[in-house]
Parts: C-alpha cells; sequence; structure tokens
C-alpha cells in the first residue's frame, strides 16, 4: 500500500500546479523586472506629470480611443477630470488605432471640443487588436471575449499600471489582470453587459434580430444549443466582473444587469456619461430648418436602415413633404451654406433625413453605403444624406439648425447622442426601451398615445417649466410607429413645439453634463487615490 508520504506528495503536487501555472503566466505576460522597468522609463521620460505628489500611472483598456462615439466621449472626459483633479497622475492609454499621441488630441479637440493635456498622456500601440476586431462567423462573442484577453495580455506586457480602468466593457480581461497582480485596482465603466438576460430571452424565444441569425431562429435544436451557449458565457461574464474592484455603469438599465451578473451592489453605482450639453444648450430653439437628424456610429445594432425604412413609410402617409422628381438633390455644401446662413433657408424645402456617424473600419464605412443603397430602393435617396466621420464642428451645425433627431438602436444601453439632441433643442424620437426609456425621455409621448399637449398645456408649460410630467421627447418601436412619430414632431404648432423643445433641454441640461459626470467620476475615484497614497507609505 502508498504510504502516507506518498499521498502528501501527491496533494502537494496537485496543489503547487496552480500556483507554478500562475508565476508561468505573469512570467510570460510581464515579462522580467528589467522589462517592466524599461517600459515605466519609457513613459516617464514621455510625460511630465506634476512632481508634487508621487506619480501613479492609470492604464486605460480602449482600443479604440479615436472612434469619436459616445464610449470615447467618456474616456477622454474621465481622463481630463483626472487632468484637473490629480495632476500626477499619468493615464496610459491603450490603443490599437495606430495614431500617434499629438495627433490623436487633435482629433479629441475636434469632435469633442476637449483640450488634454499631452503631458500626462502616453499611447501604447496595440498590435492585436485583431483578436476583437475580428467578425468570428459563429461564436463571436466568446472568441472576442478570449480576444480581450489576447490583447489585454499584450497591453500589460507592455506597460504595468498602478491602476486598470476599463472604458469598453471587456470584462473577460479582470481575472487576468488580478492574476497577474492582486495590487493593481480594477475599474469598471461599462456602457453595457456583454451578455444579458434581454439577449438569452431573445434566442430562447426565438426572435431574430442582429445577434441572433434567423436560421437558428427557425431552429429548435439550434436555439436550444445557442441558449445553453449563452448561459454558459453569463456565468463566465459574471465571474469574471466579480473582479472588478469597482464598477460604474451609464444607465439603470445597465445597471439593474450588471448587479444581477457581477453581484457587487455596494461597489457598483450609476455614472451617467458626459454631455456637451452647456454648449448646445446656447443654440435658439426657433427658426430650425425641415431637418431630422441621426447622430450614432454606423454599427449594425444602432439599426440605421430603420430610419430610412420610417422616413419612406412617413413621405408615403404625407406626400406633400416628398420632394418631386424632377427637383434635384441638393449638395451636401450647398446645405452646409444654408445652415452657416450663406445661402436662402427655401434650399430645404422638403424635410431630410441626415445620418451622421463614426465609422470605425471598412465593415462600418459599407454599412453606410447600404444605408444611401436602401434609400435609392424606397425611391427618397433625394431626400437622405448619410454623413461619414464629420467633425464635431459640423455635428454642432446640424444640432443647432436641425428639427427633429431620430434614434432607433433597441436595448439602447444609455444613448448619449439622444441627450445632445435633447440639448441641442430637438425633438426626440428614440426606441421605447432600455436606457432612453428608463433615463433619458422620460415622460414620453407613445405611438399608443399618439398626442401631442394641447396648446393650453404647452403654454401653462412655457410659464412655469417645473411640470415634471411634461413629455421631453417621444418614443416608438417599429417603423410605421416611428413614421407616426415623425408625423406628430412636424405637425405640432409653434407653441407645443417650443415647450417640447425647452422640456427636453431642461432635462437633458441639468441631469448629464460633463460637469455632472466629472463630479460624480471623481468621488468614486479619490478612494482608489487614497488607497494607493497608503499602498506608497507601507
Amino acid at each position: 500500500m502508498p504510504s502516507l508520504l506518498y499521498y502528501a506528495l501527491v496533494i502537494g503536487v496537485v496543489l503547487a500546479v496552480p500556483a507554478v501555472l500562475t508565476l508561468v503566466i505573469q512570467y510570460i505576460v510581464l515579462g522580467t523586472l528589467s522589462h517592466r522597468n524599461s517600459c515605466k522609463q519609457k513613459v516617464a521620460s514621455s510625460t511630465k506629470p506634476s512632481q508634487n505628489h508621487r506619480v501613479y500611472y492609470a492604464g486605460f483598456f480602449h482600443p479604440y480611443p479615436n472612434a469619436g462615439g459616445g464610449g470615447e466621449r467618456v474616456l477622454w472626459t474621465m481622463i481630463k477630470a483626472i487632468q484637473e483633479k490629480y495632476p500626477f497622475i499619468v493615464s496610459v492609454i491603450y490603443s490599437g488605432d495606430n495614431i500617434d499621441r499629438d495627433a490623436l488630441l487633435g482629433n479629441v479637440k475636434a469632435k469633442f471640443g476637449l483640450d488634454i493635456n499631452p503631458n500626462t498622456v502616453y499611447i501604447v500601440e496595440l498590435k492585436w487588436r485583431s483578436w476583437v476586431d475580428h467578425k468570428y462567423p459563429r461564436l463571436t462573442l466568446m472568441m472576442q471575449s478570449i480576444g480581450s484577453l489576447m490583447l489585454a495580455a499584450e497591453a500589460i506586457h507592455q506597460f504595468v499600471p498602478d491602476v486598470f480602468i476599463d472604458t469598453v466593457g471587456y470584462a473577460f480581461t479582470y481575472p487576468l489582470v488580478n492574476l497577474l497582480s492582486s495590487n493593481i485596482p480594477i475599474i469598471a465603466y461599462t456602457h453595457y453587459p456583454t451578455i444579458s438576460s434581454d439577449m438569452q430571452t431573445m434566442v430562447s424565444s426565438r426572435e431574430s434580430g442582429f445577434n441572433n441569425d434567423p436560421r437558428i431562429a427557425a431552429s429548435p435544436t439550434l436555439t436550444s444549443l445557442k441558449s445553453a451557449y449563452y448561459r454558459m458565457l453569463a456565468h463566465a461574464y459574471a465571474f469574471s466582473g466579480s473582479f472588478a474592484d469597482m464598477v460604474m455603469t451609464n444607465s439603470s438599465w445597465t445597471h439593474g444587469h450588471i448587479i444581477k451578473l457581477f453581484d457587487l451592489p455596494r461597489t457598483t453605482n450609476v455614472v451617467y456619461p458626459p454631455c456637451d450639453t452647456a454648449a448646445l444648450a446656447e443654440f435658439s430653439l426657433e427658426n430650425r430648418q425641415k431637418v431630422i437628424m441621426s447622430l450614432a456610429q454606423f454599427r449594425p445594432e444602432k439599426n440605421h436602415s430603420l430610419q430610412v425604412e420610417a422616413f419612406a413609410k412617413f413621405l408615403k402617409e404625407h406626400p406633400r413633404y416628398k420632394a418631386p422628381e424632377s427637383k434635384p438633390k441638393p449638395a451636401l455644401k450647398d446645405i452646409l451654406h444654408v445652415l452657416e446662413g450663406s445661402k436662402e433657408a427655401k434650399l430645404i424645402e422638403y424635410p431630410l433625413l441626415v445620418m451622421i456617424g463614426g465609422a470605425r473600419n471598412i465593415e462600418d464605412e459599407a454599412r453606410a453605403e447600404s444605408l444611401r443603397q436602401l434609400a435609392k430602393s424606397l425611391e427618397v435617396s433625394s431626400q437622405v444624406y448619410v454623413i461619414v466621420n464629420a467633425p464635431w464642428s459640423q455635428v454642432q451645425l446640424w444640432l443647432k439648425h436641425s428639427s427633429i433627431g431620430i434614434h432607433t438602436m433597441r436595448d439602447e444601453h444609455f444613448g448619449i447622442n439622444i441627450v445632445e439632441m435633447m440639448a441641442a433643442g430637438l425633438l426626440t424620437i428614440a426606441h421605447n426601451s432600455a436606457g432612453p426609456k428608463l433615463d433619458i425621455i422620460s415622460p414620453a409621448i407613445g405611438a399608443s398615445e399618439n398626442a401631442l399637449p394641447s396648446e393650453s398645456q404647452a403654454q401653462a408649460y412655457l410659464k412655469a417649466p417645473e411640470d415634471k410630467n411634461f413629455p421631453v421627447g417621444m418614443v416608438a418601436t417599429t417603423a410605421d410607429e416611428f413614421a407616426q412619430m415623425i408625423a406628430c414632431a412636424i405637425g405640432a404648432n409653434d407653441s407645443v413645439e417650443k415647450a417640447l423643445r425647452s422640456a427636453a433641454r431642461i432635462a437633458a441640461t441639468t441631469k448629464f453634463s460633463e460637469a455632472a459626470f466629472s463630479m460624480a467620476f471623481c468621488r468614486r475615484f479619490t478612494p482608489v487615490v487614497r488607497w494607493l497614497d497608503s499602498q506608497s507609505h507601507e
């Protein structure tokens, strides 16, 4: 019979395996001490933080810092808040955009109007972004999650931060960071959960959508397999998220899902994302052009095609707003001249649908082109414009002069562009779900009511805008409902229109400003800085 010593040795080996594997992973990812010191020296020699305090390095895991969307506004406003309150902290951005610091910060200024001090910003170039960029034909979420691990390993190998801040939502990276060093606090700003109960419900109910192929929805067997896959992924996501030391979510909808998944109620808080509401609120509420404006990246989940379909339905049901075939389509540059005031406004005689958004890659560019083709097939192309990667100055011009805003993503986690449209005074129509429904457009006019406030209600609100029950926008779900809401907005009389614009602006500027975001973020970030101080004094 084997001796007790034999069993003791077997148990010892079994217990030692995880520790040995951990050491191997740490060595492979972190590299030698000499390598880590060399990387730190490289960052230190390229930055000039305040020397009145010990310097800390905050690593921002954000592979698309140049994308120009709402997530990037969160990233850069966060960095600006750190620069103003903690000038001794260097923001190290793990980027896969292949752009140098000065060009990147110039784009940030152009797109968001934010002046970022280059002295406390360092860019770590990532070569492996294709791991998360790749369009996997199957098991996309799992493969991209594994890809995020590879990308995080590359990031940490190139520079080990004092605090790891994930501003995209790659929760599967948290166990890796914790494994590499339990002394690196992990902060997450979550825009939306990678996997949610809503996604699982869509699959189990066999409803097709951008994340559920119609062929899978049509097959009971494939639906069962995908439901099991989603359950497994949800458990893995929940496990990974539990490693976060602090979680900020951008909306009540996201907060509810993250609480259920990560089970960190004491360290999870809603921090509404920043909007440039101060500048937008200066725009006049009157003399708007007949422009229905959309502002969202050209990603599949934004569902821009629904906007084109709704606009086509609106024109079909209200033919007086459809431009005659004999009327040539105005050039975009001429439309811009109208907005700038250098051409007569009568050039915009019929309503236009103008879709503005950022394109991250060639797939997004192709998606934008497909919208032009859809407009052509629906015979509304003469009144539809698709504008890709417009500078912030041009976006502001559209916000200043457009009459209606439209946003069609289902289960939008928040909807920062919806807030911007409301702050600018647009009559905004959004999808009746998630963040827009719970946090932003509330109270709202819905397609079921199909009734604008009366003129007497509007006059009363304009005299005393304290009425919390006055609607701040409209919500819809289908193309028919969006077309119906467009008709309501265009048909509103002057008093009702002005009251709705005013209510929208007040709601947006009192709740979602950059100042409110910076204050809320710093309130959560300060304990982390204090913890770093306590560690440095030990």
